[in-house]
């Protein structure tokens, strides 16, 4: 047997035996029903229809981005007041970065006090000349949808729309978005923005991204600016003396709140051309939920009745499985020649039955030698590499990816031993 076979058969010994072990070490976590306790087991002959009817649709785990649902997710549709997470998402790295704070004050101008009293769009009544605080503004924008107050937060920094919009479009490529069209801070039509909307672009021009960018938009929200739940899980607030109560009825103790899912966000949309839309999260069991509905069939709360729907969806079709995997992985040139690669912390994978929870193991390009193995120096907790789930989707709706790090250090070996090693590579063998 020369010795490239040999070499072949030590490392794919090493990295079958790992896995294995990691598949007998999986914790499962029973998903029940969101509206009984029947099982997902029961559940397989049940005549119960979860069609969400809507245009388009997604559900993911928030985490690792896993699509538990999809429909025409990648399809481009108006999302109307949606648009909002992005304003406050910039708002909330304004923040990070030092350059606002929450209690900055802003003052109302007498175009923004006169919009915010056309009933027509939603709102909250604003007092031309007064200052409101960003908390203040931003809680009416989220809570209420208020679009007078979400144009006043925008200007928080001194922005006209077209600058607030270029830092709009920076802010959602952070998230892997590339190309959603945006045109204001609110999710009117370029029209209805009045003298605040862009010259030069067309009258019905409207903010427009895909389910699956919203659900992106929404998963990197949640992950850079917990924070901004503690908002979207207000069902009210008072605001200059005023009581603002939210148009989220899914929230705990609203008409539409399910019994077993405990909803604390996100953003209901509606305009003429994008109806009726919602992106929602919640956790369920202790496994946060990330979905989005566009144009949902019917209008009005028929968004959250297709949202109830993806969570049924979900508790019936899926089981949770809790889980850090970890794989053997070779360092042809490191002082030890095997390291243990794993997950940054447990994760949920969701599966079917019948899906099988097999990672392959693939080194980035970066941290691979020629052969595509892990090569020295290795940093410990530096992601090298990712897990690949052949029997899960991902959220671009490829295969389900996961990162992998190091849990040790590994060092280069010196040239004399490496080159010992070309010479009398170890036989076939398996760690167990």
């Amino acid at each position: 047997m020369n010795k490239q076979v040999k070499r072949w058969l030590y490392r794919t010994g090493v990295f079958l035996a790992s896995l294995t072990m990691t598949a007998g070490s999986l914790t499962a976590v029973h998903a029940d029903t969101t509206t009984n306790s029947t099982s997902s087991s029961s559940s397989t002959n049940s005549t119960t229809d979860y069609t969400v009817n809507a245009k388009a649709a997604i559900a993911i785990d928030a985490t690792t981005g896993q699509a538990l649902y999809a429909k025409n997710a990648n399809t481009k549709l108006a999302i109307a007041s949606i648009s909002k997470i992005i304003t406050v998402g910039v708002i909330e790295q304004e923040i990070k970065a030092g350059k606002l704070s929450w209690n900055t004050k802003v003052k109302v101008t007498k175009e923004e006090a006169k919009l915010s009293e056309n009933t027509e769009y939603s709102n909250i009544t604003l007092t031309a000349g007064k200052s409101y605080t960003v908390k203040e503004l931003t809680e009416a924008a989220m809570i209420k949808s208020a679009d007078a107050a979400a144009i006043t937060l925008s200007r928080a920094t001194g922005d006209s729309t077209a600058s607030f919009v270029k830092k709009m479009q920076a802010f959602v490529k952070k998230a892997g978005v590339t190309d959603a069209k945006l045109y204001n801070q609110v999710g009117l039509t370029n029209s209805q923005m009045g003298s605040y909307g862009l010259k030069g672009v067309a009258k019905n021009a409207e903010n427009e991204m895909t389910a699956t960018d919203v659900a992106k938009l929404a998963q990197y929200l949640i992950k850079n600016y917990p924070s901004l739940l503690n908002i979207t899980r207000l069902t009210s607030t008072t605001i200059d003396g005023t009581t603002v109560t939210t148009i989220n009825k899914m929230l705990p103790g609203q008409s539409d709140a399910p019994s077993q899912v405990k909803i604390d966000g996100l953003k209901t949309g509606t305009s003429d051309k994008a109806g009726a839309c919602f992106v929602s999260t919640g956790t369920y069991q202790g496994h946060r939920i990330i979905t989005v509905v566009l144009h949902a069939t019917g209008g009005g709360d028929e968004r959250f009745t297709q949202t109830a729907n993806l969570y049924r969806l979900i508790a019936n079709e899926y089981k949770a499985y809790t889980v850090q995997p970890s794989v053997a992985a070779t360092v042809p040139n490191g002082k030890v020649t095997t390291t243990t690669l794993t997950t940054q912390g447990k994760i949920t994978l969701w599966k079917k039955d019948g899906t099988l929870l097999s990672p392959s193991l693939a080194i980035n390009s970066k941290a691979a030698d020629k052969n595509g193995q892990l090569t020295a120096p290795v940093k410990k907790g530096q992601v090298v590499g990712e897990l690949t789930y052949a029997g899960l989707t991902g959220l671009d709706g490829n295969k389900l990816t996961v990162d992998v790090v190091p849990t040790t250090n590994v060092d280069k070996a010196n040239v004399f031993v490496r080159m010992g090693r070309c010479n009398n590579y170890p036989s076939s063998k398996k760690r167990h």
